[in-house]
């Protein structure tokens, strides 16, 4: 038998974690029961779940207040690209509404040579025709009385236009003012007109 073999009694007495031969500790092995490392696992699994279900439900409501306030915003009808047309020369761009009353009739002729000017009623006594004008001034019309002969008037509405701008917009809409001022006139008295007869005039310059 070798000096340093062991003895089958000393055998048996050696355990893991003793002092073996040359003085050195045997390590032992530390080991979890199973239970506890399959609940571990089981709650930090929890944990990402719930991490990721919070995000995702935070995210989906954003995205839904997001869609809500993208339907309830109003709609643009202005194209940002495309350029604001421009008036035509002589038309005026701002005519004055319905029921927006006017100050006094401006004094003397204000009409421009080489305008058209709607006449509303010809040839008729001035003081008719300084009713009418008052009339169709607090109505928001834009009425002058233009002085003639034998101390008659004629009655034109302000703005004049240009030939090329008879078709354009503020044009069209000046006349669906006269249009509309003239059955309130009609209304107020018997024999009123009610402008339907109503005409362009080329202004020429003072005859």
């Amino acid at each position: 038998m070798a000096k340093d073999a062991l003895t089958l009694y000393e055998a048996r007495r050696h355990k893991p974690g003793s002092v073996a031969a040359g003085g050195l500790a045997t390590p032992r092995a530390v080991r979890l029961p199973f239970g506890i490392v399959l609940i571990a696992g089981l709650l930090v699994a929890g944990i990402a779940f719930a991490a990721y279900w919070a995000g995702f439900t935070r995210g989906r409501s954003e995205g839904e207040r997001g869609a809500q306030e993208a339907a309830s915003a109003p709609l643009h009808t202005i194209d940002p690209i495309s350029p604001t047309p421009k008036a035509p020369a002589h038309a005026s761009a701002q005519v004055p509404a319905v029921n927006a009353a006017l100050g006094a009739a401006p004094s003397g002729d204000p009409r421009e040579v080489g305008l058209n000017y709607f006449v509303i009623a010809g040839e008729m006594a001035s003081d008719r025709a300084a009713e009418m004008v008052s009339f169709c001034r607090s109505q928001g019309l834009d009425a002058v009385a233009i002085s003639g002969n034998n101390a008659r008037s004629h009655v034109i509405v302000l703005p004049g236009f240009s030939r090329e701008a008879r078709g354009a917009a503020p044009v069209k809409s000046l006349e669906a003012n006269i249009r509309a001022v003239g059955a309130k006139w009609k209304a107020q008295g018997r024999g009123n007109s009610d402008f339907h007869d109503f005409y362009p005039k080329l202004f020429k310059g003072p005859s």
